[in-house]
């Protein structure tokens, strides 16, 4: 099993829908990583991180920046970070195996479901070709087998932090605030650590599916800003990134948050480094 849960989380302390939806065994490893400032006003019964004073909400980079104080934090650890809103959903097994196990084509995730969800994750995360893994995103489309290997991945997302800290500090990871995972995952993925993606197991982000929840940071969100930062991940890996333009010249409507449709070739960002490794070692004989 992972050593550790971090759930970076502000503007919401009476409201931790991931947290209160963990099983007591998950809750009881679980790190809910706050705002100084906020500290005070939560109540639950875990362990918490308080952010140095210099991460705070107003700094344009303060997810990015939370984010990678998560990362170096736990770098010795197999962990997973959760963002602050997310259910667990199960999927019919048909859509995988072709055999169907229960009567709907999804269901919200039991107890058991999330206790399974997570040995399955940690154990994949112990094979030498996966670094980091996590369910998918409940509004794509079932990829008709178990898993999908080097593809899209966010919210929920394990980690094998041993597997890459050698890298870790030459990674991008205060880069952009906008698609900031996107940029680290392709990072990962050009350096040779795969991923693995769960068919199965998928999440739901409760913020994006009910009106009635507030989104938080992203409430402030300008659309400069995110094509400034959609812009910068092309300009770094821009045979995998893509944004996304019309004839005229703009941005494709759609995409996270209807900012703009972006392309990202994760598989083909992963292949990259295999091709780059099996050269190098063609160099010597």
């Amino acid at each position: 099993m992972i050593d550790k849960i971090y759930i970076p989380t502000v503007y919401r302390p009476e409201n931790q829908i991931t947290y209160e939806n963990l099983p007591k065994s998950l809750q009881d490893i679980t790190v809910l990583v706050v705002q100084e400032w906020e500290r005070p006003q939560y109540k639950y019964d875990c362990e918490y991180i308080v952010l140095p004073p210099e991460i705070k909400v107003g700094d344009y980079m303060c997810l990015p920046k939370t984010r990678d104080f998560i990362y170096k934090y736990a770098r010795k650890e197999k962990y997973a970070v959760i963002d602050d809103d997310i259910v667990v959903v199960r999927r019919n097994s048909k859509y995988s195996t072709g055999v169907s196990d229960m009567e709907t084509s999804r269901r919200l995730g039991h107890e058991e479901d999330v206790l399974e969800m997570f040995e399955l994750l940690s154990e994949w995360l112990d094979e030498p070709e996966v670094s980091f893994t996590g369910p998918s995103q409940i509004q794509n489309p079932p990829r008709g087998s178990l898993y999908a290997k080097n593809t899209s991945i966010s919210s929920m997302v394990f980690f094998n932090g041993p597997n890459f800290d050698a890298d870790l500090d030459s990674l991008p990871t205060l880069e952009v605030r906008y698609a900031e995972d996107v940029l680290f995952f392709l990072s990962l993925l050009s350096k040779g650590y795969g991923n693995r993606v769960s068919q199965i197991f998928s999440i739901e982000n409760k913020s994006l599916s009910s009106k009635d929840l507030a989104q938080g940071v992203w409430d402030q969100t300008e659309y400069d800003d995110v094509w400034r930062d959609h812009n910068r991940i092309q300009e770094l890996f821009p045979e995998f990134f893509k944004v996304l333009l019309d004839a005229a010249g703009k941005r494709v409507d759609g995409g996270f948050r209807n900012y703009g449709k972006t392309s990202t070739a994760w598989s083909k960002c992963y292949k990259s480094s295999q091709r780059e490794e099996k050269d190098n070692l063609l160099q010597f004989f």
